[in-house]
């Protein structure tokens, strides 16, 4: 009699160690009762196409907006998402643009996705390698007063470069008096405008944000997504 208990437990626990190795095996399907899915890891990126225009401006929180995925997300050679999926997300939060030039910041949160049988996943996600991104994930445009400060000097020695070849520009004879005329009035207007447009930027609004549809994004997934497969 024991040895025949012995014998059972010992076919059971090959049985479930077998089962235990083919699920593992299959790391990129999971199985939920009877719905079987593909599942896209934390870490995949997904290139998207706004099909909402945005805008701090017009826009407040709690507001909804669609994008679509730009290519195929493949995984083991099968398609779990196809392009032109739709992702549906929601303002997070407008903090509005501010004196000293600060930007208005526009903060998204993606929420689910539309999978090709009609079936809406949730989805965690956040955005990934745009130009203007703040530290905590919100999309401004143009930046701050230290933003403001560089761009004026920029454009004071463009008008000093402009005067200068302006002063080239009058013939070989007359360049050698007007260049150093221009550099010197290049360097007094550039100078006026410098401290004239930083003095103005303290005061000034910085720019709102607007993303017009068509704008491409990118976005990371911070949770894996499990895709059904019917």
């Amino acid at each position: 009699m024991k040895k025949y208990i012995a014998y059972c437990l010992l076919l059971a626990g090959l049985f479930i160690g077998f089962n235990g190795a083919a699920f593992a095996a299959d790391s990129n399907k999971t199985m939920h009762g009877d719905v079987q899915a593909i599942r896209l890891p934390a870490g995949t990126t997904m290139k998207l196409e706004l099909l909402d225009e945005i805008s701090s401006r017009m826009w407040d929180m709690g507001d909804e907006f669609s994008a679509m995925l730009k290519e195929d997300k493949i995984v083991d050679g099968q398609i779990a998402l196809p392009a032109g999926s739709v992702i549906r997300g929601t303002i997070n939060k407008i903090t509005p643009s501010k004196r000293l030039s600060r930007s208005a910041v526009i903060y998204f949160s993606f929420d689910h996705v539309v999978t090709p049988n009609g079936k809406q996943v949730p989805i965690s996600a956040g955005l990934y390698g745009y130009s203007e991104l703040t530290l905590d994930g919100g999309i401004y445009s143009g930046g701050n007063y230290g933003y403001a400060i560089q761009e004026n000097w920029a454009n004071a020695k463009n008008i000093v470069g402009k005067a200068i070849n302006w002063g080239k520009g009058t013939g070989e004879n007359l360049q050698y008096v007007f260049v150093p005329v221009g550099a010197i009035g290049g360097s007094i207007g550039g100078m006026v405008y410098y401290v004239g447009a930083d003095i103005v930027d303290l005061f000034k609004k910085g720019n709102e944000v607007t993303l017009p549809a068509g704008t491409n994004l990118e976005i990371l997934l911070t949770q894996p997504l499990d895709i059904p497969l019917h």
